[in-house]
């Protein structure tokens, strides 16, 4: 795999009695061979709970196609995401 995962630094989404509300991102850009895609389900369930606002969440595109699949995600789980 290869990877051009890169951390956001920490932003502040708003204020509350105790003061800022901060929140972080993720971006990255992956190449998964078929055989790995599992790895990536994986790393969508353990995110998945932690994901603060419902939404867009990337999307997986076949090396060949030309339309991705999004990835959503919502009640602390995602989808839809096929392979």
């Amino acid at each position: 795999m290869r990877s051009g995962a890169a951390p956001v630094p920490t932003v502040c989404r708003g204020f509350t009695a105790d003061g800022p509300q901060e929140a972080w991102g993720l971006f990255s850009r992956n190449l998964w061979l078929d055989d790995m895609m599992g790895d990536l389900a994986t790393l969508l369930d353990l995110i998945a709970p932690h994901v603060r606002e419902p939404g867009h969440g990337g999307h997986v595109r076949e090396e060949c196609d030309t339309e991705p699949n999004p990835i959503t995600f919502r009640d602390g789980t995602y989808g839809p995401l096929t392979f």
